[in-house]
């Protein structure tokens, strides 16, 4: 089964119209709020890129103060730097909270690099020792002094820099120093420990930081709104498909269907394999918005070789589709968005709303090819020494129709006996697309046509 080259541009246009209505623009305040954001899961380039969209809004709104939610086993060396980059060179004030459970490795990293570092009770810091990703799935400590010493120098400066203890960095780097909330407010690893965000607020408000090399006195006043800001749904794509499991996995599935699309003389599925492979370069530490852009060139590419090259539209077509969706999906992070709980569902609902139908419609589009490409054949290439029935009265030499197996076929009586409707003939010969049939036997009749 074949689409149609409109039906594949208008589904393209659809979904980007349905991608924009799912950014709606930012509220207003009377007065600036305070921004918080969450950061759960593996730290990774999308991550990274969510922290500086914070920021970014942050200014842009005069909040006062930006709140990270750390929540994290830890993740990416390069995505930690540039986070810890980004909170050094910040001119909103930013507060680091060890949320529910823990901040491990560069979880830490960024809560000591944020201007204000708390923790909620029986939560958890440290271990900041970096590790590689063994061929068996493992985790192996690097002891490279090259790789630790500027991890370990780059906590002492943000522990330095917020007066807070700096020994403890060669402990979080090199004995992969682990501490409960208490033990880090004892040995002045961090500065508070609250239970809930707005006893925190109470707290840092009106305490003094030092920013930019500047001291800076954090003022919330009476009224100032919270608002937590979520990930965007592009950077949420990202941060999914950053994951190495579901990267390998993408990965796997890839090298798959190449094997099964060389197998089975299927090799348009190839397309579809070299995209999945292109996905799941997200899962290797490659740059977020340059694979978006690979993405979105090579599925363009491929879809106009669809169009323009290939007769009909099929699995390369399909896969240029797909990569088009996820490349704009991962690029288009938009900025930041105030949106309650009803808008982020409307734009929730936008989404599915073009997406379930075009799944649900590749499912059955699938299913139906299925179907149809098990299906036996009705008849052999050569009808010759098949027996039927006539569906019209034939002289000698005259012709008519009849049905040989299920088909409808033209024939021509090549007998000396007349062929009556109903009668039971048999194909002798083939004259171009006419068959050349005699008649058999002597029942005839409108029972036999009942069957037909």
């Amino acid at each position: 089964m074949r689409l149609g080259p409109r039906l594949a541009v208008i589904v393209v246009l659809v979904f980007a119209a349905a991608l924009l209505a799912a950014h709606p623009a930012s509220g207003s305040y009377g007065r600036p709020p305070v921004i918080v954001g969450k950061i759960t899961g593996v730290v990774d380039a999308s991550t990274a890129d969510y922290v500086k969209s914070l920021i970014d809004e942050a200014v842009s709104r005069g909040s006062p103060l930006l709140v990270l939610e750390l929540n994290t086993p830890g993740g990416s060396l390069d995505a930690a730097l540039r986070i810890s980059m980004l909170l050094r060179r910040s001119p909103v004030p930013v507060v680091g909270y060890v949320v529910d459970h823990w901040a491990m490795s560069a979880g830490t990293l960024i809560l000591m690099c944020s201007d204000v570092a708390a923790m909620q009770p029986d939560t958890l810091i440290g271990a900041v020792q970096p590790v590689v990703v063994t061929p068996e799935g493992g985790f192996q400590p690097v002891n490279e002094t090259k790789i630790l010493n500027p991890v370990y120098k780059e906590i002492e400066l943000c522990m330095r820099m917020h007066g807070r203890n700096f020994t403890l960095a060669r402990l979080f780097v090199y004995h992969n120093l682990v501490l409960t909330a208490d033990e880090a407010l004892k040995l002045h690893a961090v500065d508070y420990v609250a239970p809930d965000l707005y006893t925190l607020l109470a707290k840092v408000n009106g305490s003094e930081v030092r920013m930019l090399g500047l001291r800076e006195r954090i003022f919330l006043p009476p009224g100032t709104p919270v608002v937590y800001q979520p990930m965007p749904p592009g950077l949420q794509v990202a941060h999914i498909l950053s994951d190495p499991l579901v990267s390998s996995l993408i990965t796997s599935v890839a090298m798959l269907v190449i094997l099964l699309a060389l197998a089975s003389g299927h090799p348009h599925l190839i397309a579809l394999g070299i995209g999945l492979m292109l996905i799941g370069l997200l899962g290797i530490g490659s740059s977020v918005s340059l694979v978006a852009v690979a993405l979105m060139i090579i599925g363009f590419i491929m879809l106009l070789v669809e169009l323009l090259v290939i007769p009909g539209f099929g699995a390369v077509g399909l896969t240029g589709i797909l990569l088009i969706v996820v490349g704009a999906l991962v690029a288009f992070t938009g900025k930041p968005v105030y949106i309650a709980g009803e808008s982020l569902q409307a734009a929730l609902y936008t989404l599915l709303a073009v997406v379930a139908p075009l799944a649900g419609f590749m499912v059955v589009a699938v299913y139906k090819v299925v179907k149809v490409w098990k299906k036996p054949p009705t008849y052999s290439p050569s009808p010759v020494g098949k027996t039927g029935r006539a569906l019209d009265d034939m002289p000698p030499s005259g012709t008519g129709f009849v049905m040989v197996e299920g088909e409808y076929w033209e024939a021509r009586n090549v007998g000396e006996e007349v062929i009556k409707k109903g009668d039971k003939v048999v194909v002798v010969g083939k004259d171009g697309a006419v068959l050349l049939v005699r008649r058999v036997g002597g029942e005839a009749g409108s029972e036999i046509m009942n069957n037909y």
